[in-house]
C-alpha cells in the first residue's frame, strides 16, 4: 500500500509550512481538505503564526504542486459532488481568510483544484518548469475551489476563459507575464526566495499586515468611499494597539522590533 494522504505541518517561529503529501500528484481528497481546514483555522487563532506557506510534497517522478481532485472522488454522485464543493469552499476559504500572509510555493505543475489552491494564497512563487491549467470541463465538471471567481480577477476575463473554457495550458514564463504567479525561480532557489519574501513581510506590524490585506481584498467588493472609511478605522486600531509606538521606539533606539500583538 502507498503512503496515506497527509498534510505535514512545520512551524519555525512566526512561519508555518504546510506540505500536501498525496503521491504521486498531491491530489485533493475529503480527508486532506478536512485536515487543511482544521489546520489553517487552528493556526489562524495563534497570533504567533504570521505567515503560512503551502507546498507540495516532492515525488520520485514528475514534480507536482497539486494535480487537483483525486481521481474518482465524485463517482458520479451529485451528493458527493455537493459535499466536496462545500469542503473545498471551507478549506480554501480558510486559507484565503488566514489573518497573516499566505504563500504558495509552487514546486511543480498545478492543475485544476491544485491551481485553485494557489489562487487562494496571497503570493505565488513558482519553479520555472511548472505548468498551469484546467481539464475539469472535458471531464464533465467545473473546477472546484474558486477558480472561476479568482482567476479572472487576477489575469482578466479573456485569459481566464481561455484557460478554463479552451483548457489552454500555461507555461511558467506565460504565467509570470500574465500575472498568474509573482515570481519564477530555479528549483534549487525556491526555498531561499520564499524565505526572503517571508523576511520582508515580517518587518511589518502584525496588525498593519492584517488590516492592509483585508482592505485590499475588500476593495473590489465595496464603494470607494466605504473603503476610505474602513482604512481610517484600521489606522486608528493600529495606533491604539501600540504597534506605531513600538516602531518608533525600535527605530529611535536601533533595537529589534517587539510587536505587542505578536
Amino acid at each position: 500500500m502507498g503512503e496515506a494522504p497527509s498534510i505535514r505541518v512545520t512551524e519555525v517561529g512566526p512561519l508555518a509550512t504546510l506540505t500536501v503529501s498525496a503521491p504521486p500528484e498531491n491530489r485533493w481528497c475529503e480527508a486532506l481538505l478536512t485536515r487543511l481546514n482544521d489546520t489553517v483555522m487552528e493556526l489562524g487563532r495563534d497570533n504567533a503564526v504570521r505567515c503560512l506557506i503551502v507546498t507540495g510534497a516532492p515525488g520520485t517522478g514528475e514534480s507536482w504542486f497539486s494535480g487537483g481532485l483525486e481521481t474518482g472522488a465524485l463517482a458520479g454522485d451529485p451528493l458527493a459532488g455537493a459535499a466536496l464543493s462545500r469542503l473545498f469552499g471551507q478549506a480554501f476559504g480558510a486559507l484565503r481568510r488566514f489573518p497573516g500572509v499566505t504563500i504558495a510555493a509552487i514546486n511543480g505543475h498545478a492543475l485544476n483544484e491544485g491551481l485553485a489552491c494557489a489562487l487562494n494564497c496571497d503570493f505565488r512563487i513558482a519553479v520555472d518548469y511548472a505548468t498551469f491549467g484546467y481539464s475539469a470541463g472535458s471531464e464533465g465538471l467545473l473546477p472546484l475551489g474558486g477558480s472561476t471567481q479568482l482567476l479572472p480577477r487576477l489575469i482578466g476575463e479573456s485569459r481566464a476563459k481561455r484557460m478554463i473554457l479552451a483548457e489552454t495550458p500555461v507555461t511558467a514564463a506565460e504565467a509570470l507575464t500574465m500575472g498568474l504567479v509573482d515570481e519564477l525561480v530555479g528549483d534549487d532557489h525556491l526555498t531561499a526566495r520564499v524565505e526572503a519574501l517571508v523576511a520582508a513581510l515580517m518587518r511589518q506590524s502584525p496588525m498593519a499586515t492584517r488590516g492592509a490585506k483585508q482592505l485590499i481584498e475588500h476593495a473590489r467588493m465595496r464603494p470607494l468611499e466605504t473603503g476610505f472609511a474602513a482604512e481610517r478605522e484600521w489606522q486608528t486600531r493600529i495606533i491604539e494597539s501600540g504597534d506605531y509606538l513600538e516602531a518608533r521606539r525600535a527605530r529611535g533606539q536601533s533595537q529589534p522590533l517587539e510587536w505587542p500583538n505578536s
